[in-house]
């Protein structure tokens, strides 16, 4: 199954990807990674990578999850990943990449990660 992703708008200044389907190495990937750079440079600095459906990660899916927070961070913004049980969950954590990653239960716990809404 292709990578469905939905963008969506909440509270004023935060974006959630919702992704679904197979997070590997194809075009997907690429895809997220180009929508993130669009977002960083867009001044979209509170961005929420929404993975709870997403049934398979592999290293490309996980190197995007690296790649993605590292881009929003020299944006001066900062990204949050949500995952719920499971083998997806159990994949991030074998690989550690949860130590680099802010991984989260739901939406509204990644929301919590950024804090204060900046002042404009």
């Amino acid at each position: 199954m292709l990578l469905q992703i939905e963008e969506r708008n909440i509270e004023p200044d935060i974006t959630v990807l919702e992704l679904a389907g197979r997070l590997a190495l194809d075009r997907e990937c690429q895809r997220i990674e180009t929508r993130v750079e669009e977002l960083a440079k867009k001044s979209a600095h509170r961005v929420i990578l929404d993975i709870t459906r997403v049934d398979y990660i592999d290293s490309a899916g996980i190197g995007l999850l690296a790649v993605a927070t590292g881009k929003m961070k020299a944006a001066g913004g900062k990204l949050a990943v949500v995952v719920g049980p499971g083998r997806v969950l159990d994949m991030l954590k074998l690989t550690q990449i949860d130590n680099v990653v802010t991984v989260r239960g739901t939406v509204a716990e990644a929301e919590l990660t950024f804090g204060e809404s900046p002042a404009i």
